[in-house]
């Protein structure tokens, strides 16, 4: 289950960052901090170089940054809101507010997909997405999540 790796801490209400880059070093120095990591600059150049690649905006105010890193030993997750929402290059063109950063190790291919799919799947139902951006914090975030898991 997914919220069995996100510990409510991990929700970061309301995020700071004004535009895409900011927002995802935002992220992973969350993401540093809750899982007590030292590897900020190497996990930050893995995501900048996959959203080179092609852009984790998945569409209506849901972006999902990733990357697989080596040197981390199981997949992390934070979350984070952003009320104003920043442009992401989203396939739908329009802001994300809701941020899901998920870093794998290089060897787990299968779980860092599993991970990425499930959140998906949970947050395309348009209500969903309304509670976890209207939840008061972190613990309330992960209860719709946990809701709404298989």
């Amino acid at each position: 289950m997914i919220t069995d790796k996100i510990p409510s801490r991990a929700i970061k209400m309301p995020l700071t960052g004004t535009d895409k880059a900011s927002v995802i070093s935002e992220l992973v120095r969350h993401l540093c901090d809750v899982y007590s990591l030292d590897s900020f600059g190497e996990i930050l150049d893995g995501v900048l170089e996959r959203e080179e690649m092609m852009s984790t905006g998945v569409g209506h105010g849901l972006a999902i940054p990733h990357a697989k890193i080596d040197g981390i030993s199981s997949p992390k997750i934070v979350g984070g809101i952003s009320p104003a929402g920043i442009e992401f290059e989203a396939i739908d063109e329009r802001p994300a507010r809701i941020f899901f950063l998920v870093v794998s190790p290089k060897c787990e291919s299968c779980e860092h997909v599993k991970i990425l799919s499930e959140l998906s799947r949970i947050m395309n139902n348009p209500d969903v997405r309304d509670k976890v951006t209207s939840a008061e914090d972190g613990t309330a975030v992960i209860e719709v999540l946990r809701n709404h898991e298989r």
